[in-house]
Formats: C-alpha cells, structure tokens, sequence
C-alpha cells in the first residue's frame, strides 16, 4: 500500500539488495535510493530503483557551483534544505493548461517537462505547447510550517 519507498541504508550492497526485495514484492512502486559509490549507481537502476541520489556528487556540485559564484551555490543548497525558502515540485499537466507553453503555468517556474518519458528543457521546443500525459517540473516558493 506504500506510495513510494526511500532507502538509505548506509551500505550499498544493503541498499541495492533492499531495493530488489522491494521491486520484486511491488513492481510499480517508485523506489528512492542513496548510493555512496558512483560505481555502484548503475547497479542500483539494474536492480529496479526509480532514483538514484549519490550525496557525494551532489556535495560536489554544490562545491563546483561555489566557484562560478556564491548565489548559485546558495541557491542549490536552498533547493535541497528542507526549510528553504523554494522547492521542487513534479506534477502532471492541468486540462487548463494543455495547448499553452510552459513558461505561461501559474502554480509555479516551470523548468521542465517529460513527454512519453524523455526530458524536455523549457527552452526546448516541446515546451511551446503542454500535451496530455506531460509531467511538469517546476520550481515554487516553499509554504512556511505551522
């Protein structure tokens, strides 16, 4: 009955085995993964995980980001802290919106759509014009807690 899964095991040939266990009992579950070793992030997708997070790599762009300029590091960071003060946000397109471009959505930035799975840039031509079945990637202001 579980809408999604997030493993983080803290080895990864534990993880990766979690992660077959879990795609063999639920076959369509979308299972998040933390992997450690950019060797093994493969194996994690071979073995059935919708998503791959290696917090080293990700560390390391944040620190690459911090050589081009301090406000695109910044930004990263506040993307990916909990209590930042914008988020991510993956939806499917609204009736409203089919036949408008991207940049026109009203709920939030749109970054991106995926379209029969492929990503498509808002810059990309795709974008000119939503489709049913289009998945939204957007960038919104984060809601203050309670």
């Amino acid at each position: 009955r579980a809408r999604a899964m997030i493993i983080s095991a803290g080895r990864d040939d534990t993880s990766i085995l979690i992660v077959l266990t879990a795609r063999s009992l639920a076959p369509d579950l979308p299972i998040s993964v933390v992997i450690r070793s950019e060797d093994n992030e493969a194996l994690a997708r071979q073995a059935g995980a919708t998503t791959v997070i290696n917090p080293v790599s990700f560390a390391g762009l944040l620190l690459a980001g911090s050589t081009q300029g301090s406000h695109i590091a910044e930004y990263m960071a506040d993307l990916a802290a909990a209590d930042g003060r914008v988020a991510l946000n993956e939806r499917p397109v609204t009736a409203e919106e089919i036949g408008r471009p991207l940049s026109s959505i009203a709920t939030g930035l749109g970054l991106r759509i995926y379209r029969d799975g492929k990503p498509h840039g808002a810059w990309d031509d795709a974008a000119s014009e939503l489709r049913a079945g289009d998945v939204i990637v957007e960038i919104k202001p984060r809601r203050p807690r309670p």
